[in-house]
């Protein structure tokens, strides 16, 4: 029998003599040729299938070149992009490469080199794309031919060619590679951009086992630029991988850790810990979900578990012990033999090999594997965190890789940065070395509270290392630092002075930031980096040393400000030229934080001095979403090409869509929109539905991160009603693969009604994808949310108290969902680690709230009791109840728990979202208990209403005090206030002004502790006023029409204050005085400026704003909430402007924000329904009650949830059945709203959840894994 080699020399062999025959017939040579490749696939059709992943080398220890994944030349297209942006130019090539005498080119069917596809794909760059960065010089380096052919003359000595050569006689990915890495820097990044999707798809089958180091790391350098913005849905990783292996990939995981997601970095550290388990310990931390084990049954009498005390209710503390190391047995690997094919997808688990339960306190962080893991550490559960060894963690702090794992890395979670360095701080006593040893602690320094111990050059390590800290103490530590350092300076105005302070800096008073020199000023930003933030006042002072009172600068001049370019007054951004900004990487970050003014004003000084389509292609995404439609319209975008890479915002999206597209759309336009995707109407999903419903499906959420809730309810109806038409019954007998095919985004909306009737053989698919489930798009009160759970706690296929720990964290984001009458038939132990993984949820059902705290009091005891250790694992869901919290009773380690716990919440979305989609409690309890542990030191705090008088023993109200508390400022009571001297207002106004929501009495105190301080409001200067901020409020319109100051940017701060419309009108007045123009002369920056003080224009004033002006700057003012009376004429201003109300587009529907409440009732029956999923949240509620009683059900219909959600109950109680399902219907939840208003409804699951019918989940698999032997002996014989 012919071996694989001999079939290869006998085609190439073949081939040479059939390009020397003579033969007449070129028919006969075809027909001779396809005798032979038959030949060739029948002795081997592992190897020639056209359906291989893999075409491989006759080394099998050296990989082949792997068959293109999907959207191939989409991904690699992106990367080239970004070559060019990086100021690279194409690559100069030539068609026709076998027209070469002069190369030996091996036979591209026994060895496919992928090169050949590499000049169409630079050629399908469109000309506009490259244009754009056609004034960077061309460095003689990058004419690099990649394909040669016979007339080309080459250079005597071009090294460039002879890497062209060797590549095209590449036989294998890794020695490609290696070739490619010879070429110079621009050459080789568009090589790279080709080679990289090939490189992953590569990793991702092989896994490694067979292959050298060398082409495993050069593999894994090739796919770095893929990952580094790879989507979450798009990121699979090796199902198996070897340990040198998986420190190859890590590293270079490690290398793109700051352009992961977090969710991102959660899946790869989860990764890594499984590969771990398995190589190192033989088990697997997600089998055991799978293979439940019985809990040991209770002895008659017995009242408690084994190996628990009787009346213990919870699990208690362990002590680490150190897992042995199960002894290896032969490995049983799940890849294939040498020299079969690898499948293209990963394959799941073999039931007949899988690895054994990992015990629950698996020691698997060791020296080694944290040196791996590098910044991945950083995000570790508590769990983890807990299980590492003190003989481990001790001398990994001490070796080369430790300070590389905490740097760069971001903010650390605070309970879990206390933890680490606490475990840090207990290894490092025996050597009394951790302050030696500071500069190695990165974002752990934080955390540290030794500061008052430190001298100077430690406080100077310290601090350097404090510019990436999120904790709320850490300025608390900072200023203890800054204090030591600055006690042992001679000069206070020194360069060194600024080098020592670090990130402390930024504490400095503007006064002191005066003295310094523009110079040392200049370098320390540099240093510091864009990160750090910089107060107004302190930013305005930087700026103005700085600039040197300047009003036209360079692009070069406002780069080097860095983050204190928040200081930079709009009338100088808006002079800025594009020299030196565009293009620069440091525009991004600069412009992020910066004001809607700013960028506004930014953006008026680019345009003048480049065309908007240019403007478009080079700006970043921060100053992107600030261009009006307007400016779109005039960059004349007719590509979809032109669109990627880009962040577009909704309005934008849609005006794009339409332009380009039109109504008509294909599921290839659909993929490459990217942000456009936002701008997609249901009915444009509709029609792409009809070529295909699971296509489009899957096409639509490839982008999850910018579909609506509009758009994910009506794909899934589409997807659903497309599936029932192709077969009756569709679900009731839906197969795995069928089911895997569904995007879990859409699964989560299957009809409620169609959730119980999954047959229990797809159980597995069903729940790897319900663990993976984010349930943000359901409404709380939707019925597929409970039926969902059931459904998967069905699957497990046993009752409640039998479940395992393994089992119930399996459901994963439905565990959030179970019922509290649900979790006390757990096992305890069983209960104590379901209630820690619930403290993670993001949602838990309102209606669950009272029932769920009342199972904690029972579990736990009173919270007042609680340990430290407790609160710290539980601390979410005590914010369950109020009460609770304000009742805690005064320990020492509260306000740093408290504290830390606020510090891990994510902030409040803004605005708040209604009910239907709110994320969680209220925080104000929260905030009110730490305010008053921060204010009293009384050790019983009785409860108190808000602002409530402190109890004896309150401490004063000092300026270190006022500006610990930031926002929480907001809980004194006028009297204590009142108590204030000049001194301490005049230090701490600043910090006063920036609270948002002070009461009328509150304000009549602050107005006149800052009279008292200042004088009267007459002799206050522009600089006071800003200070001043919202204190501002406590002024009579009198006083408010004369505040001195004429700006836009003081009154752009100003508004971010809650205004009264008389304050709105009197400030409005008093400016348009002070300037000296009359309203049609206001620009678009302008209007952008007012920001709600534009609600004090009169209706004579409305009608005079200048019309370019007003349309560029619309979207910014349909963001305010106006008056209906104000808003009703800025409506007939935007009439005017844009023509009658039956002619808006979708896009103009979203760019007008809250304007379009002021329609009247006939304005909104002209609108199409489709506009309606466009219209602005925020604007729904504010629509009289009678005009939306007049809208149609389609319109109501077409709403979708995230505007049905915003109806009100003056709103809804005005509708007609009719109108009540269709606005049901477009939240997705038929729900009575009254009684959604007074109570959440319930439900009753069943308690014994047996399976629905036919056999068990594990009854259907073990027949699976009898059978595979049999399968394998078929297939041996077939073969």
């Amino acid at each position: 029998m012919f071996t694989k080699a001999d079939i290869t020399s006998l085609l190439l062999l073949f081939k040479a003599e059939l390009n020397n025959s003579t033969m007449a017939s070129p028919g006969e040579k075809a027909l001779l040729l396809l005798f032979l490749f038959h030949a060739v696939s029948a002795l081997y059709p592992d190897t020639m299938s056209p359906m291989s992943p893999m075409m491989l080398d006759p080394d099998p220890a050296t990989p082949g070149f792997p068959s293109p994944p999907a959207r191939f030349q989409d991904m690699a297209k992106k990367l080239m992009m970004r070559c060019l942006q990086m100021g690279h130019l194409l690559p100069m090539t030539m068609d026709n490469p076998f027209n070469n005498s002069g190369v030996q080119m091996e036979d591209s069917m026994s060895r496919p080199n992928p090169l050949s596809h590499f000049h169409s794909l630079l050629t399908s760059l469109s000309a506009e794309e490259t244009d754009i960065y056609s004034d960077t010089d061309m460095d003689s380096a990058s004419r690099f031919y990649f394909q040669p052919n016979s007339t080309m003359k080459y250079p005597d000595s071009d090294r460039e060619w002879n890497v062209t050569e060797r590549m095209w006689n590449c036989s294998s990915l890794p020695s490609f590679i290696e070739h490619m890495r010879n070429s110079s820097a621009g050459p080789q990044c568009f090589l790279r951009a080709f080679i990289a999707p090939l490189s992953w798809v590569a990793l991702m089958m092989k896994g490694g086992d067979d292959m050298e180091p060398e082409d495993y790391g050069r593999l894994v350098w090739a796919a770095k630029p893929l990952l580094q913005n790879m989507p979450l849905r798009q990121m699979t990783l090796p199902p198996w991988i070897q340990n040198p292996h998986l420190e190859e990939m890590m590293k270079m995981l490690g290398e793109v850790f700051g352009s992961l997601s977090e969710e991102q970095r959660v899946r790869i550290r989860e990764w890594a810990k499984e590969r771990v388990a398995q190589n190192n310990y033989n088990c697997s931390h997600t089998a055991a979900a799978w293979r439940p084990r019985p809990i040991p049954e209770q002895k008659p009498g017995q009242t408690h578990r084994p190996g628990q005390e009787p009346g213990q209710t919870h699990r208690p503390e362990q002590k680490p012990r150190q897992t042995p190391k199960p002894e290896q047995e032969p490995r049983q690997t799940l890849r294939p033999e040498v020299g079969q094919n690898w499948p293209a997808r990963p394959p799941q688990h073999d039931m007949t090999v899988m690895p054994s339960p990992c015990p629950p306190r698996l020691l698997w962080l060791t020296m080694d594997v944290m040196k791996m893991m590098g910044p991945f550490l950083s995000g570790l559960p508590m769990d983890d965190i807990q299980t590492i060894p003190n003989d481990q963690l001790c001398p990994f702090f001490h070796s080369p890789q430790f300070p590389s794992s905490f740097r760069g890395v971001g903010g650390l979670p605070p309970l879990q940065g206390r933890k680490i360095l606490q475990k840090i701080r207990e290894c490092s006593q025996k050597r009394g070395d951790l302050v030696q040893n500071l500069d190695r602690l990165g974002s752990l320094a934080c955390f540290y509270d030794d500061a008052p111990t430190l001298n100077s050059s430690m406080s100077r390590l310290l601090l350097s290392q404090l510019d990436d800290c999120s904790n709320s103490g850490v300025n608390k530590l900072k200023k203890k630092l800054v204090n030591t350092v600055m006690s042992s300076s001679v000069d206070d105005s020194s360069p060194e002075l600024l080098r020592a302070l670090g990130p402390g800096v930024t504490l400095l008073s503007p006064f002191h930031l005066s003295q310094f020199s523009p110079e040392a000023l200049k370098d320390t930003l540099m240093s510091l980096g864009s990160e750090v933030k910089w107060g107004l006042t302190r930013a305005k002072t930087l700026a103005n040393k700085l600039l040197q009172g300047k009003q036209e600068v360079s692009g070069k001049e406002l780069m080097s400000l860095g983050s204190a370019v928040t200081g930079v007054a709009s009338s100088v951004l808006r002079k800025v030229k594009s020299q030196g900004l565009l293009g620069n990487e440091g525009l991004d970050m600069m412009s992020q934080k910066m004001t809607s003014l700013q960028r506004k004003a930014l953006l008026e000084g680019l345009l003048g001095d480049v065309s908007a389509s240019e403007l478009i292609q080079k700006v970043p995404a921060s100053l992107l979403s600030s261009l009006s439609l307007t400016t779109l319209d005039k960059a004349n975008l007719t590509s979809l090409d032109q669109l990627e890479g880009k962040q577009w915002t909704r309005a934008q999206s849609a005006f794009l869509v339409r332009n380009i597209l039109g109504k008509k759309m294909t599921l290839t336009d659909m993929r490459k929109l990217g942000s456009a995707m936002q701008g997609v109407s249901c009915e444009m999903i509709e029609k792409v539905a009809e070529s295909g419903v699971m296509e489009m499906a899957q096409a639509v959420t490839e982008t999850p991160r910018w579909l609506s809730k509009t758009q994910v309810c009506c794909t899934a109806q589409s997807l659903f009603a497309g599936l029932e038409k192709k077969r009756a019954g569709y679900f009731n007998n839906i197969t795995d693969a069928e089911l895997e095919e569904i995007p879990t985004l859409l699964l989560l909306h299957l009809p409620a009604e169609n959730i119980p009737v999954l047959p229990a053989s797809v159980c597995a698919v069903f729940m790897k994808k319900m663990k993976e489930a984010n349930l943000s798009s359901l409404p709380l009160t939707s019925r597929s949310r409970p039926t969902l759970t059931n459904r998967a706690l069905n699957c497990l296929g046993r009752n409640m108290s039998k479940l395992s720990s393994e089992e119930v964290l399996s459901l994963g984001s439905l565990l959030c969902e179970l019922a509290p009458s649900q979790m006390s038939l757990l096992a305890p132990e069983v209960l104590n680690s379901s209630v820690q993984a619930l403290a993670s949820c993001k949602q838990i059902p309102p209606r669950h709230w009272r029932a769920l705290f009342q199972l904690l009091n029972d579990t736990y005891g009173d919270p007042s009791d609680w340990t430290a250790d407790t609160i710290k694992s539980l601390g979410p869901l005590l914010l369950l109840d109020d009460s609770a919290v304000r009742s805690l009773r005064f320990k020492s380690w509260l306000k740093e728990t408290l504290s830390d716990l606020m510090d891990s919440l994510p902030s409040p979305p803004v605005p708040n979202p209604p009910k239907e989609f709110s994320r969680g409690p209220d925080l104000s309890a929260l905030r009110w208990k730490l305010f008053s542990l921060s204010t009293s030191t009384s050790e019983v705090m009785p409860m108190r209403r808000r602002r409530a008088v402190l109890p004896q023993g309150e401490v004063g109200l000092t300026v270190s005090l006022l500006e610990e508390l930031g926002g929480a400022n907001v809980y004194w009571s006028p009297a204590q206030l009142s108590k204030m001297d000049a001194g301490t207002i005049t230090a701490a106004v600043e910090t006063l002004g920036e609270v948002l929501d002070y009461s009328a009495e509150q304000l009549v105190v602050l107005r006149e502790k800052a009279i008292q301080a200042w004088g009267p409001v007459s002799g206050l200067n522009e600089s006071q006023v800003l200070q001043l901020g919202c204190v501002s409020q406590g002024f009579n319109l009198t006083e408010l029409a004369s505040l001195p100051f004429s700006s836009l940017d003081t009154l752009e701060t100003l508004s971010r204050c809650s205004w009264t419309q008389p304050q709105r009108e009197a400030v409005w007045r008093g400016f348009v005085e002070r300037i000296n123009e009359t309203v049609g002369e206001l620009g678009a920056v302008e209007l952008v400026g007012l920001d709600q003080f534009i609600c004090g224009l009169n209706t004579e004033e409305t009608g005079q704003l200048n019309t370019d002006a007003f349309r560029e700057a619309v979207q910014s003012v349909g963001e305010v909430q106006c008056p209906l009376a104000v808003t009703e004429l800025l409506k007939q201003r935007a009439v005017a402007v844009f023509g009658e109300t039956q002619g808006w587009t979708e896009a103009r529907v979203n760019s007008l924000g809250n304007i379009m409440a002021g329609l009247s009732l006939s304005e909104f029956l002209s609108l199409s329904p489709s506009a309606f999923s466009f219209l602005s949240p925020t604007s729904v509620p504010l629509i009289l009650p009678d005009r939306f009683a007049a809208l149609s059900t389609s319109q109501l219909k077409a709403l979708g949830p995230d505007n049905a959600a915003m109806v009100t109950s003056a709103q809804w109680a005005v509708l007609g059945e009719a109108q009540r399902a269709a606005l049901g219907n477009a939240l997705g939840v038929a729900y009575d709203r009254v009684a959604y208003d007074r109570a959440e409804p319930t439900t009753n699951p069943p308690r014994n959840l047996p399976q629905l019918s036919g056999a068990s989940m594990l009854g259907t698999l073990g027949v699976g894994v009898f059978m595979q032997p049999f399968l394998f002996l078929l297939l041996g014989f077939v073969l």
